[in-house]
């Protein structure tokens, strides 16, 4: 039974049933992750489920006790993908939430291909999955600014004396504080690039930290990492 209808799975048209509900799944996850500019996106998701769902379900036929080893071996590899998501850009890593959006789908895939039992447990745990990626983004950002969670600033600044102080001085009008400060030459010449982690001042908005930065004549550009 799958919510309560009668649900055979292992006939062809159930299969089918099954595997067009993983394509579903999976664009759902994808397109949040898509939504947002992340590069794993709806195809990536959608290729994920549906090839952990069709393993499964070719393996729970197999019949000869291989079920939850080639389950495994779908972990490993979602595994290197998820891997593949995650990118080091100086002291910051992208890519983790990503990452386990992959993992997490090849997880519903797997439980869709097992038996309807487990795949209402699939779609039970995909829209969870979304409820987190979806609602928890507001209140995160709700809590950066509260808690006045550290700012990762990458700036393109003149290479004149003094440039740096004014800098800090702008940043301590506004209440923020520089924790930490590296500073080495510039793509351009007569330019520096500067790597700083700022406190910002309790509910300040990082998106008026970065405008007040970039209308100083001496900043070139302007980026900014939470």
């Amino acid at each position: 039974m799958f919510f309560g209808i009668a649900f055979q799975q292992h006939s062809v048209w159930g299969m089918t049933a099954v595997m067009l509900l993983s394509v579903a799944l999976g664009a759902l996850i994808g397109f949040e992750r898509e939504a947002h500019g992340h590069p794993a996106g709806i195809r990536t998701h959608i290729l994920v489920c549906l090839g952990s769902t069709l393993i499964t379900l070719v393996s729970a036929n197999m019949g000869n006790g291989s079920n939850d080893r080639i389950a495994a071996q779908i972990v490993t590899g979602v595994g290197f993908l998820g891997a593949g998501a995650i990118i080091r850009d100086g002291a910051t890593v992208r890519g983790l939430t990503t990452a386990a959006s992959i993992w997490v789908t090849a997880a519903i895939g797997i439980a869709l291909g097992t038996s309807p039992w487990f795949g209402q447990v699939a779609c039970i745990c995909a829209g969870i999955v979304l409820v987190t990626l979806w609602g928890l983004t507001r209140m995160e950002r709700w809590i950066d600014r509260v808690a006045g969670r550290p700012l990762l600033l990458d700036l393109t600044i003149t290479d004149d004396p003094g440039v740096l102080t004014e800098i800090r001085l702008l940043l301590e009008k506004h209440g923020s504080k520089i924790l930490s400060v590296s500073m080495e030459t510039g793509k351009d010449a007569g330019t520096r690039l500067v790597n700083m982690k700022v406190a910002p001042a309790l509910g300040a908005d990082s998106i008026r930290i970065v405008e007040y930065l970039s209308d100083h004549k001496e900043v070139n550009s302007v980026r900014c990492d939470t």
